[in-house]
């Protein structure tokens, strides 16, 4: 209630955002002659002159409450009326001696009026001035100041006041910027007598400064005394509980009209009256239950495609590192499960197979191999007791990197246009809690894609020094055998030393990014909870496909999204080597033949420590020495000496020791 003069300062933009010297005084009836036949708009769009709101058609003694407030997203004015409402009902107004009316103008559209109904429960009738006309000619303000204390009838804090506003303008879909100007603040006037003789309430200095109650109510000649709290439920139990009075009303009007017909009707037509009665409250019982069902059916779909946005995690999980790697990763989009790209920590190496790596010559031993390495030579398509030569060389100075047009970035391309498919669904349902939802988990993908952003680094030699050869060797769990042959360069960058992944941001960067798109996620799942229906719907179906095409894409062989151009692989031809052996041992010859040391055999401990197999390893070497694996000219192949190893170990060991051995070797040999 502003009953006295204050000062406010002017802004340097023509805003008021300080405190200025505010008149008090009323308008002039010559100020109202000015503004009487300006319009005002009910919810339907038609004109009524402002006037006509406060004078009676017969001239009788009325009075009229003008109020003007905020726009209509203002959560504060939504505040004061939700308690005006409260405290003086239109039962109260018609106890009074002179017939009093309540009057509501704001400055935005009057498309909101509906809504602000809503959300205010305002029983009063609302009107739109979105000239703000009235406003300037009635001495009213514009200004931000939210004054030094919080008024009595807000009974939410301003911090939920201000994000249930911002809520309903995203809501609002395309109606978000018709709520009516921010800057502008309302007033009070009371136009007795059905005058144009307005008594002066209040000049709202401040976005908080609209009349308290009790002042109001004593001004219409309503007790003083402070009006009772209003309850404070959430908008959606009071439409579940008004849904589930207006139910149970009908039903007890239902029973009560066949109760009272019952009991009229004679003794006879009692009986078929009752009974089409009761046929017809079991109809409306099943009506009421085919809503509730459809309620029921509503609720599970939107809590379903809540779920639905963060399944699939294992999928996501699978493909999240090569697809950081390319730059299509920063492309907004839907993702199934977000949440996988989320983590405390990044990962500083890929992970390895399990495989025993040793150097031919060198003698360098390693108990896993590079999955580098490991992708390149299709480690898994080994199969037991196989053997296999590939040689390796740099092909050109490229790096490894993500395949541009990979499974995983087509991936990329599906979840952007499911993006764009439900942004432009939701602008035309006009539904902005779907919006903010597809905004908030599509961006979530650049955020962290950004945070996530990485190369990776394979080793190199720091100097040109001769070193010994550089073949490697490869012995998997199955029993299978890799030789490759390949120079130090090769080996060092792809066996040696395992690959490096140096990301663009550091660990606190990242970090601070993952709880920032923790949020987002959080946000995002929220007002995906709250959208309509067939948005819900639409964000199911995204997922659901979306889950699918990532299922699709884990199964697929992982060198389909790396570019590994930069090596060149040739498959090294021998006599029967992509076949599988029979037995270990016959495996384990072919690799020392092809190999032409059995030196890595013992430093990998790939056989027995025992005398009997230092005497097969001596003749396994006297044979390679003897008779080297030679390029048969007609066949392209390389033949293996003729000797077989297998007899020459049962000489030493005897048949059944040596196939224990085979058994053996095969579970010994898994990392």
């Amino acid at each position: 209630m502003a009953a006295e003069t204050t000062t406010k300062s002017k802004g340097s933009t023509g805003e008021f955002t300080g405190d200025m010297d505010v008149n008090d005084n009323p308008p002039s009836k010559k100020d109202l002659e000015k503004v009487a036949e300006l319009p005002v708009l009910d919810a339907n769009g038609k004109p009524h002159t402002f006037r006509s709101l406060y004078t009676s058609d017969n001239n009788e003694r009325s009075r009229t409450l003008v109020i003007f407030i905020r726009h209509f997203f203002c959560g504060i004015c939504q505040e004061y009326l939700r308690s005006l409402s409260t405290s003086i009902t239109p039962d109260a107004l018609k106890s009074l001696p002179t017939p009093t009316n309540v009057v509501i103008i704001g400055c935005g559209q009057p498309d909101l009026i509906p809504m602000y109904i809503r959300e205010t429960g305002c029983p009063y009738p609302i009107y739109a001035d979105p000239s703000k006309k009235l406003y300037a000619q009635l001495g009213m303000i514009r200004t931000l100041s939210l004054g030094p204390k919080s008024p009595e009838y807000m009974q939410y804090s301003l911090p939920s006041t201000m994000l249930r506003g911002i809520y309903q303008s995203i809501k609002a879909g395309r109606g978000v910027f018709k709520g009516g100007d921010y800057w502008q603040v309302g007033g009070e006037f009371l136009f007795e007598d059905g005058q144009g003789d307005p008594k002066l309430l209040a000049v709202i200095n401040n976005t908080r400064d609209h009349a308290e109650i009790p002042e109001t109510r004593r001004q219409l000649g309503l007790d003083g005394a402070k009006p009772p709290l209003r309850k404070t439920f959430s908008s959606g139990i009071r439409r579940s509980s008004s849904q589930l009075q207006r139910k149970l009303s009908d039903r007890r009007k239902s029973w009560s009209r066949s109760r009272d017909r019952t009991e009229k009707s004679s003794p006879e037509g009692s009986m078929m009256e009752k009974v089409k009665e009761d046929k017809d409250g079991e109809e409306a019982g099943k009506r009421s239950s085919k809503d509730e069902v459809k309620t029921n059916g509503a609720a599970v779909a939107m809590n379903g495609s809540s779920s639905l946005a963060i399944l699939g995690e294992a999928s996501v999980e699978s493909s999240r590192q090569i697809s950081a790697l390319s730059k299509f990763f920063l492309l907004p989009r839907l993702i199934p499960a977000p949440q996988a790209l989320i983590r405390a920590s990044r990962p500083e190496r890929l992970d390895p197979a399990a495989a025993k790596v040793v150097g031919a010559y060198s003698g360098v031993l390693r108990d896993r191999v590079n999955y580098i390495a490991h992708l390149l030579h299709n480690g898994d398509s080994l199969y037991k007791y196989s053997v296999r030569c590939e040689k390796i060389t740099k092909a050109a100075p490229l790096p490894v990197k993500a395949r541009a047009l990979g499974p995983t970035t087509l991936l990329a391309f599906l979840g952007c246009a499911m993006s764009i498919a439900l942004f432009g669904l939701s602008i035309q349902q006009r539904d902005g809690m779907a919006l903010l939802a597809t905004i908030l988990l599509s961006s979530l993908s650049t955020l962290v894609g950004f945070g996530s952003e990485w190369k990776l680094v394979l080793p190199k030699r720091a100097s040109k020094r001769n070193v010994p050869l550089s073949d490697v060797v490869i012995s998997y769990p199955n029993g299978a055998f890799l030789v490759i042959k390949c120079n130090e360069d090769v080996a060092r960058a792809l066996y040696w030393h395992p690959e490096e992944c140096q990301y663009y941001r550091s660990t606190t960067i990242y970090r601070l990014i993952s709880l920032i798109g923790t949020l987002v996620l959080m946000f995002g799942v929220i007002c995906l909870g709250n959208a309509e229906l067939p948005l819900q719907l639409g964000f199911a179906a995204s997922y659901i496909i979306l889950n699918a095409a990532y299922w699709i894409v884990a199964a697929l062989p992982q060198q389909w999204n790396w570019d590994l151009r930069c090596y060149k692989k040739e498959m090294v031809h021998y006599d029967d080597t992509p076949l599988t052996n029979e037995t270990f041992t016959t495996a384990l010859w072919k690799a020392i033949a092809i190999s032409g040391t059995t030196k890595w055999v013992r430093l990998a401990g790939i056989a027995p420590a025992t005398d009997e197999w230092d005497l097969w390893l001596e003749e396994a070497k006297r044979q390679i020495e003897a008779h080297p694996c030679k390029l048969d000219e007609k066949t392209g192949k390389h033949m293996f000496p003729n000797w077989d190893p297998e007899k020459y170990l049962d000489k030493l060991l005897g048949p059944g020791d040596a196939e224990d051995f085979d058994l053996a070797q095969n579970s010994e040999s898994m990392v």
